[in-house]
């Protein structure tokens, strides 16, 4: 991933000055609170397949830029509004906007950086690149909605996790490379595979990221590990676990995910469940076969530096750490 952002350096750069200038307003507190979220860290992954995607379909210009600055944006007011709904208290190392500014303010500005993407994207005037964001954003919001209602649903199904995932992270990095296909004319089957990458991608930053929240640690993570069992959200290693558990280990289990504060000790004894049934190698091997699809749409493109670049960031979503 690091060789990936040095190899795209004038472009990043170009599009961290792009996302600092959007942030204009006549609300000095607005430009305060988005700044603090926006320079806070990230990998920036959803631009970068945008730009990559750009490339690759043989788009040299800088008309990446408000694409790939709304694009963050939207994904930077979901964590907003994710980090105000689970309570969060920490994202990558440092204290999130909700601890500091407060919830009331956090979700306006969540609400202000959603608005400022389509504001981008309206002035640059393409209503087709405006259609697959606006349809997107729309999945996204369904996804973090199913997700609230599943959570400490012991009967979810492992297709109805996917489905969670899939609208409430897999779309967005879908539109980047469906977005870099349309800045780079490709063809209607180009395009596609873009999109379809994009979607494998996506899968597999969230099922990654479900599994690290059992096996990493805050230092490493950036944010307390274990949340989503404390939020009682029901993700595919613990999926793995319910459909295998004997009748003790399922009521145990049960009982965690209802308690509003699981101690440690909970902790520690459900990610025993979890690996007593595999929960979490079963999980990374969905990673696998993805990362395996997503090689496949990438055939559809002659070998390249970009090529190449995408296969190294495949392999970077499944080996990564934090």
């Amino acid at each position: 991933m690091e060789k990936i952002a040095e190899k795209l350096a004038p472009e990043l750069s170009k599009l961290e000055s792009f996302l600092t200038s959007s942030l204009r307003t006549e609300v000095g507190f607005i430009r305060t609170v988005s700044e603090y979220v926006i320079k806070a860290g990230g990998k920036r992954i959803r631009p970068i397949l945008l730009i990559l995607s750009c490339r690759l379909c043989g788009d040299t210009s800088d008309r990446y830029l408000p694409y790939a600055a709304s694009i963050e944006f939207i994904h930077t007011a979901t964590l907003l509004h994710d980090d105000v709904i689970d309570d969060a208290k920490v994202r990558r190392g440092k204290s999130t906007a909700n601890v500091l500014f407060g919830n009331p303010s956090t979700i306006l500005i969540g609400d202000f950086l959603y608005s400022r993407a389509f504001d981008l994207m309206v002035s640059e005037g393409s209503r087709e690149i405006l259609a697959i964001m606006a349809r997107a954003t729309n999945l996204l919001s369904e996804g973090e909605i199913l997700e609230l209602i599943m959570t400490g649903n012991v009967e979810l199904k492992e297709e109805e996790y996917l489905e969670i995932i899939e609208k409430k992270t897999a779309v967005l990095f879908s539109a980047a490379c469906e977005i870099g296909a349309i800045l780079g004319a490709a063809p209607s089957d180009k395009r596609e595979a873009l999109s379809e990458l994009g979607r494998s991608l996506g899968l597999i930053f969230q099922i990654k990221d479900d599994v690290l929240d059992y096996t990493s640690s805050e230092q490493i993570l950036g944010k307390k590990i274990g949340t989503d069992l404390k939020e009682g959200k029901v993700t595919l290693p613990l999926i793995k676990a319910l459909r295998e558990a004997n009748r003790r280990e399922r009521v145990y289990l049960e009982r965690v995910l209802r308690k509003k504060a699981p101690a440690f000790e909970d902790f520690e004894r459900v990610r025993g469940v979890i690996e007593k049934y595999n929960g979490i190698a079963y999980a990374l091997s969905l990673c696998l076969e993805l990362a395996k699809k997503a090689r496949e749409e990438l055939l559809a493109f002659p070998d390249n530096p970009y090529r190449q670049d995408l296969l190294a960031l495949i392999d970077y979503l499944v080996e990564r750490e934090r």
